[in-house]
């Protein structure tokens, strides 16, 4: 069984300031708005907030006060594994034990979060509603003032701390692992769908518990098609010459990683040197990850090269995104997204190219942003490439 390492650090390969940690951020945010404290619902947000996430949980949410402590509320039954995997300095537990027997457990979660001394005494307080209802649910049990802090947060995930780093960098490695288990499925002629198998199986037994799986796996003249939902893997054997299209995405820990590759089965000369302008397009890409850059310009120029390189092709979608608590967040490479990017932004960069009816090809890598460009996030970390 191939094994990953669950949390690398940084090893050198970025010298640069680091930011503050997201809680100075979120107390110096709470001290700036005069908020006693901040509660934030949702699987995300309680992630980010308190460093708690588990596959398949329950509704949950976090209180943090302005001296930076925690308190995390979760399903009754999930408070021994919150108190073993979060970061929380208390874990309360609401509803009765099992599940399936309350089919609307919000009203608890408000009640139990409203109990929280830190809230109970508060007069400001800055929400973040990640499950919807939740504003109007606590609303009616406080006396306090609530303020939306969701854009806030938005805001402040931006920018990746080290121990997120370390899982997106976690999660990115599984998804190469999926990509080594798709090549050897092309090689022995497997069909689309058992290369997507093959892909999650991989990713899914490194990591030692189940993942989020996302993939397009499309061969032969479906690569043209570009991606999901206009073409999904199917029964379809890959046969000789032909190029497979595996965009593997994982969730793990809480945190996405994602990569592209085009595979060949044996040999496709077109294909493959596609794949090889598509990874110097790819190279200067990386070399302009650095602060004040825009997300516009950077597919602009993509764009043009791409179309330079491949007159009779096209890129008919985005060349890239953030990512981190979700697999497609903000800042994007689109033409819309004048977003300034900022050192420490983890972005995938996706160039992609499709001749309609004949082939397609895509390669996609994730770095940091740094002053001098991209930094690939294996080589931050220190993994080795296989």
């Amino acid at each position: 069984m191939d094994q990953v390492t669950q949390h690398p650090t940084l090893t050198g390969g970025i010298q640069i300031e680091r930011p503050p940690h997201r809680l100075e951020r979120l107390q110096g945010v709470l001290e700036e708005q005069r908020l006693d404290c901040l509660v934030a619902f949702g699987a995300d947000e309680a992630n980010y907030v308190a460093g708690y996430w588990r596959y398949y949980g329950g509704p949950s949410g976090v209180v943090l006060s302005r001296d930076g402590e925690r308190t995390l509320v979760v399903m009754r039954d999930e408070v021994p594994v919150a108190e073993r995997l979060g970061a929380g300095d208390a874990v309360h537990g609401f509803g009765e034990r099992g599940f399936g027997i309350e089919l609307n457990p919000l009203p608890l979660l408000a009640a139990a979060i409203a109990s929280v001394p830190a809230l109970a005494s508060a007069g400001r307080v800055g929400i973040a509603d990640g499950l919807g209802p939740m504003r109007e649910l606590l609303g009616g049990r406080l006396e306090a003032e609530l303020v939306d802090l969701e854009p806030e947060l938005v805001r402040l995930r931006l920018r990746k701390d080290e121990d997120e780093l370390a899982k997106i960098a976690h999660a990115y490695e599984l998804c190469w692992l999926g990509q080594r288990a798709v090549a050897e499925a092309v090689d022995r002629g497997a069909s689309e769908i058992e290369a997507f198998s093959a892909a999650q199986s991989a990713a899914q037994i490194a990591h030692g518990e189940p993942i989020e799986f996302l993939a397009d796996v499309l061969s032969g003249p479906d690569t043209s098609e570009v991606c999901c939902p206009i073409r999904i893997a199917s029964p379809r054997r890959v046969e000789a010459g032909d190029p497979l299209i595996a965009d593997v995405v994982v969730r793990a820990n809480g945190y996405w990683g994602d990569t592209a590759e085009t595979h060949v089965a044996g040999t496709n000369a077109e294909v493959e040197e596609a794949r090889a302008r598509l990874l110097e397009i790819l190279e200067r890409a990386r070399t302009e990850l650095v602060p004040g850059n825009t997300g516009a310009a950077m597919f602009a120029a993509m764009h043009d090269r791409v179309k330079t390189a491949f007159p009779q092709g096209e890129l008919p979608h985005h060349g890239g995104h953030a990512l981190g608590l979700t697999s497609f967040e903000g800042p994007h490479l689109i033409p819309a997204d004048e977003t300034p990017l900022e050192s420490w932004m983890v972005i995938a960069v996706e160039p992609g190219v499709y001749v309609p009816g004949r082939f397609g090809a895509r390669v996609e890598n994730v770095f940091v942003v740094t002053p001098d460009g991209g930094v690939e996030l294996r080589d931050a970390m220190g993994i080795a490439r296989a």
